[in-house]
């Protein structure tokens, strides 16, 4: 979610004269002069009608007759982001900030592709110069925050969520970011607090309800597990994910023949999901099926995994083939 982005100035400039003369019957129009102004305004039209490139033509014309003409900038600059024309938006909003290097739209829009190029430091300064101008800016801060958790600053990321769900209650991405790392710094109450948020305001979301899931999971809480990963699958059912959840809440509670019939659930949905051929490993270890469960751990081996986790999953598999012995 990210509001600043495509959003033309509606501004409707001076010097575009429409006279309607009537006479013998016919009625025609007389235009002004066609400077800055009437290029601009036409640029609307046709960006209105998605006429793109004739509103990037005339775009263009006015910032060429009037060369500080930001909101012309702007709206090209737009239209180019919105083209993934990274190159070419860039130009056009630093066009604007040389003319106006308080404005605050193209500030964000600039940081907005510095941080989708991966060029975080530059974007993190734009962003701070922007809530100099603009301190609540929540929309700001939710961007700040994915810069800094892109480039691995995970207390100034929780941070600058939190900042971006101060301003503004509604921001379901920055509660849902902000739950994630507290999740991953072991901050569970404050986790699961979070992804509630998100879920007063959007039941069914998706992405939510299964991190929820996670996280009450690691307080051992095997009834929320379930709840919420049941949720997810009502949403998705084909959510891989969440059937390899409800296997593990299973697994943990000793309830192998469950947690058995979701791990293949998740693999059959997935065939590639590694994590679930691993669970399910342990769960054919769990009941002494030890030639299944090393067919599991071979398929796991065979989706890929680092080097050392793949040597311990070896020394595992040789351990069960001599238990097969015994």
């Amino acid at each position: 979610m990210i509001p600043h982005s495509w959003n033309l100035i509606l501004i409707v400039a001076g010097g575009f004269a429409c006279i309607l003369a009537l006479g013998a019957g016919v009625a025609y129009f007389k235009f002004s002069k066609r400077n800055a102004s009437w290029y601009y305004n036409k640029g609307i039209d046709f960006y209105q009608n998605n006429h793109l490139t004739r509103a990037i033509d005339c775009f263009t014309r006015a910032t060429a007759l009037q060369p500080d003409f930001a909101e012309a900038h702007y709206n090209l600059g737009l239209i180019y982001q919105q083209q993934e024309d990274a190159a070419n938006a860039k130009q056009c909003f630093q066009s604007v900030l040389d003319i106006a290097p308080d404005d605050l739209e193209a500030l964000y829009n600039l940081a907005l592709i510095e941080y989708e190029e991966s060029a975080y430091p530059q974007a993190e300064a734009l962003l701070r110069k922007a809530l100099e101008i603009a301190p609540e800016d929540a929309d700001c801060y939710y961007l700040l925050g994915l810069v800094y958790e892109a480039d691995k600053k995970f207390a100034e990321a929780m941070e600058a969520f939190q900042k971006a769900t101060d301003y503004d209650a509604t921001n379901i991405n920055a509660f849902l970011f902000l739950g994630k790392l507290q999740d991953q710094s072991v901050q569970l109450a404050e986790a699961i607090q979070n992804f509630k948020k998100v879920l007063e305001l959007d039941p069914n979301n998706l992405e939510a309800n299964y991190d929820l899931s996670i996280s009450l999971a690691k307080k051992g809480d095997w009834e929320g597990t379930i709840q919420y990963s049941q949720k997810a699958i009502q949403i998705d059912p084909n959510y891989a994910k969440a059937y390899n959840q409800l296997g593990l809440a299973h697994y943990c509670q000793e309830e192998m023949p469950d947690a058995i019939a979701f791990y293949q659930k998740a693999i059959e949905i997935d065939p590639a999901y590694g994590n679930a051929y691993n669970n399910l490993g342990y769960a054919y270890q769990k009941t002494g099926r030890y030639a299944e469960a090393i067919e599991m751990f071979e398929q796991y081996l065979k989706i890929g995994t680092d080097a050392e986790e793949e040597a311990e999953i070896r020394e595992h598999i040789d351990l069960l083939k001599k238990k097969m012995l015994e």
